[in-house]
């Protein structure tokens, strides 16, 4: 069976080389767009050029389930267009029979993966341990929010909102044991 990936644009950026890796290799439009260094962009080129690398938009159906599962989770506020339309891509590949391995360092983008089972790998960071589920909040007035909001100011007092964690699951079953 055939390995697929799904790169983030960290996974290019640091290195990754669908030319040196075996198995079929997609990016998104938006991943594209990000790509100005001449060193990164002529890599990308000529993977696209060569059938090794394709770029491919993922169906409306999957963006929205992707965004709905960004908000409950309460990484919509930290997430990019780009970082969620390379999990919707890589849920379309997995329903079309192809489950991928994204690749990325991105730790919200990673969360995302993990709560839509998704595989992901990162390049030069160890990846996360822990599933997380946020909501946003004022350190200065204290109001909290619904964590499906995009706003980045508080409705209340106008401070810069910020997360917190209200809940996590260790998703590493071997962290947290001591060696023998």
């Amino acid at each position: 069976m055939v390995t697929t990936y799904v790169l983030d644009t960290s996974a290019i950026i640091y290195g990754f080389n669908p030319q040196l890796v075996q198995g079929d290799h997609y990016i998104t439009p938006r991943v594209e767009s990000e790509l100005f260094g001449k060193k990164t962009r002529t890599i990308t080129d000529l993977c696209v050029s060569s059938g090794r690398l394709k770029i491919r938009s993922p169906a409306d159906k999957y963006r929205i389930i992707v965004k709905s599962h960004a908000s409950s989770s309460g990484d919509l506020s930290v997430l990019s267009e780009t970082d969620m339309e390379v999990v919707a891509l890589a849920l379309q590949l997995a329903d079309e029979g192809a489950p991928p391995i994204v690749v990325s360092d991105d730790y919200s983008l990673q969360n995302l993966c993990r709560m839509l089972k998704i595989e992901f790998k990162p390049m030069i960071t160890k990846g996360i341990s822990h599933e997380f589920w946020w909501f946003l909040y004022c350190p200065a007035c204290g109001a909290t929010y619904e964590h499906s909001l995009r706003a980045t100011e508080c409705r209340v007092c106008g401070h810069q909102l910020k997360r917190k964690v209200y809940s996590k699951k260790n998703i590493n079953p071997e962290a947290g044991k001591r060696k023998a």
